[in-house]
């Protein structure tokens, strides 16, 4: 099932949250950091194909 892209967004953002986090190790940030490019390239698809839906809306 495609994760909606508000759940996306608050995942990113407990990411950033223990990223920022002085008690986090360097390899946690590390896993961290690639899982938050992931959850970016997810969100960046959703906002693509939605601005897609949008300008087909528009041509109707």
């Amino acid at each position: 099932m495609e994760r909606k892209y508000e759940d996306l967004m608050t995942e990113l953002r407990e990411i950033v949250k223990k990223i920022e986090d002085t008690e986090t190790s360097l390899d946690e940030s590390i896993a961290l950091y690639e899982r938050g490019a992931v959850l970016v390239k997810q969100c960046e698809e959703l906002l693509s194909s939605a601005e897609l839906k949008i300008t087909s809306l528009g041509r109707d």
